[in-house]
Formats: C-alpha cells, sequence, structure tokens
C-alpha cells in the first residue's frame, strides 16, 4: 500500500470507471479516519476529498480504473505532501 498523500491548495475529487477502489482517510499521525469503497454495485461512484486531508487509494480489483479531479493546473506533489508513517515505510 501506498503512503498518504494530501493536497495542501485544493480538494480532489475521484470517479470510479471501472472497478472496484479503497479510498481511506488518514489522521495526521497516519491513524484511519474512514474508509469507503467505491463499487457501482452498491451505486458508489465518486467521493470528494477535502484539502489537507491525507488519503490513499487501494485498487480491489485488477484493471480498476479512476478518474481524478483537481481545481488549477497540474501541480506535482511536494515532499510536505507525503505522510511520513511511524511503521517505517520509505519514501518513494
Amino acid at each position: 500500500m501506498f503512503r498518504p498523500l494530501t493536497t495542501i491548495c485544493f480538494d480532489e475529487a475521484f470517479v470510479l470507471l471501472r472497478g472496484k477502489v479503497k479510498v481511506t482517510t488518514h489522521n495526521d499521525d497516519g491513524s484511519i479516519i474512514e474508509s469507503i469503497v467505491l463499487n457501482p454495485a452498491e451505486g458508489r461512484y465518486g467521493v470528494n476529498i477535502p484539502k489537507n486531508v491525507w488519503h490513499t487509494l487501494q485498487s480491489l480489483e485488477s484493471n480498476s480504473v479512476i478518474f481524478e479531479v483537481k481545481e488549477g493546473p497540474f501541480v506535482p506533489h511536494e515532499e510536505e505532501g507525503i505522510l511520513e508513517m511511524s511503521d517505517g515505510r520509505e519514501k518513494k
């Protein structure tokens, strides 16, 4: 699983196009706030992540596809946008 990311300037929205994806939000210490599974069979097609909220996405089916929407131009993640985990996972 990837380390949680955040955006400090804008919300992000994820819309499931195919498959099944788990979206998890985290506190600053990496603990889980909430997990939801985007799954068309359950009527869950998308989620909005507010700015400054740590989050991860995990594909639960092969060939899953999401559409990510952010306000404004593309901005690559900076180091401060990647959560340092207490379990020793290295930065990628």
